[in-house]
C-alpha cells in the first residue's frame, strides 16, 4: 500500500498458534535503491518480492534494513533478504545478540512457534544509537531515536525529509496485549516520542499510519494505558498484601479486564516485571 511518494507499507499476517493470529506492518522506502523498516516473519521475503515486482523493482535492490527491535515478527525474514541482496543491516547493540543468535533469544524469551516465525540468525552490520543520522542515499536521511521499553534496545527511525516517524512497537495500543520489557522505560519513551518536533506522520508496526494530531492522541492513550497498568498493580498489591505472585497476576488481569490473557506468557512476563518492581520498591 502506498503511503506517500516513495513510501509503501506491507501488512504481514501470521499465526503465533493455530488460535492466535497477529499482524505486523513493515515499510519500504523507495529511492534509487530500496530500504526496509523491519522484515516481518519468516517467509515474508516472498511477499516483499511480489510487492516490489508489482512496482517494477526487485529484492536485489534492497540496500539497507533498519531493525526497530529483534522480536520474531520484525526479523523473521532478515536472513533470507540479506542472502538475496547483501544489504546492510542496522540495529541497536542491545538487540544484536538476539538477531545474530536466535537460539539466545528463544532461551531468554520463549514464545510459541518461535522457530516458525524467525528463519535463521543474521549479522548486524552497523550498531546505532540515539541521535545517529543514517544517509543510505540522497533524500533519505534517517535519525535514530532510542525508544526502549517494549524491548531493551527498541528504536524508532525518523525519516527527516518526509517528517515521518517509524515507531516499531514502542507505542502500545489500548486494549491489545501489553508487551514490554520495562514499563517505566516505555512510559519515558512515549513522552520522548511525543516531544519530538517535525513529525507529520507516525508509522507504527502494529497500528495504522496517522497524522500528527491523531498520532499525539494515540500517544496520550498509550501513556494513559501504561500508567493505568502501573496504578492497577499498585492497587492490587495494596489490597492483597499476603497474596502470592500468581494470585497478584490473576487479580491484575481481572482488574484490567484482561482475564483472557492471565495465562498468556507475554502478558505474564510484562505484568510480572511491574509486580516485581513494585515489590522491590523501585
Amino acid at each position: 500500500m502506498r503511503i506517500l511518494d516513495g513510501l509503501h507499507r506491507l501488512k504481514i499476517v501470521f499465526n503465533v498458534t493455530e488460535d492466535i493470529e497477529r499482524s505486523v506492518y513493515l515499510y519500504l522506502l523507495l529511492g534509487e535503491k530500496v530500504h526496509l523498516i523491519d522484515t516481518g516473519v519468516a517467509g515474508s521475503e516472498v511477499r516483499i518480492a511480489e510487492y516490489l515486482a508489482a512496482l517494477g523493482r526487485n529484492s536485489k535492490e534492497i540496500d539497507s534494513i533498519f531493525i526497530t527491535h529483534a522480536h520474531p515478527d520484525h526479523i523473521g525474514s532478515l536472513y533470507a533478504l540479506r542472502k538475496e541482496s547483501d544489504c546492510t543491516i542496522y540495529a541497536h547493540d542491545s538487540e544484536k545478540s538476539w538477531i545474530e543468535d536466535i537460539d539466545v533469544q528463544y532461551k531468554e524469551r520463549p514464545i510459541p512457534n518461535f522457530y516458525g516465525l524467525v528463519a535463521a540468525s543474521a549479522p548486524v552490520d552497523v550498531t546505532v544509537s540515539d541521535g545517529d543520522i543514517l544517509s543510505p542515499e540522497p533524500g533519505i536521511s534517517i535519525r535514530v531515536i532510542e525508544t526502549s521499553g517494549h524491548s531493551q534496545g527498541s528504536l524508532s527511525f525518523h525519516w527527516l525529509e518526509k517528517q515521518i516517524l517509524f515507531t516499531g512497537d514502542a507505542v502500545p495500543v489500548a486494549g491489545d496485549i501489553p508487551i514490554f520489557s520495562n514499563l517505566r522505560d516505555s512510559v519515558e519513551s512515549l513522552k520522548k516520542i511525543r516531544s519530538l518536533p517535525a513529525v507529520k506522520y507516525y508509522a507504527p508496526a502494529w497500528d495504522e499510519v496517522c497524522d500528527s494530531g491523531d498520532g499525539k492522541r494515540n500517544l496520550d492513550a498509550a501513556l494513559a494505558c501504561l500508567q493505568g497498568i502501573a496504578a492497577t498493580v499498585k492497587d492490587v498489591l495494596s489490597r492483597n498484601t499476603d497474596a502470592s505472585r500468581e494470585e497478584i497476576l490473576t487479580a491484575t488481569a481481572l482488574a484490567l479486564n484482561l482475564r483472557h490473557l492471565s495465562k498468556h506468557p507475554l502478558f505474564r512476563k510484562s505484568i510480572g516485571g511491574v509486580i516485581d518492581q513494585a515489590l522491590q520498591g523501585c
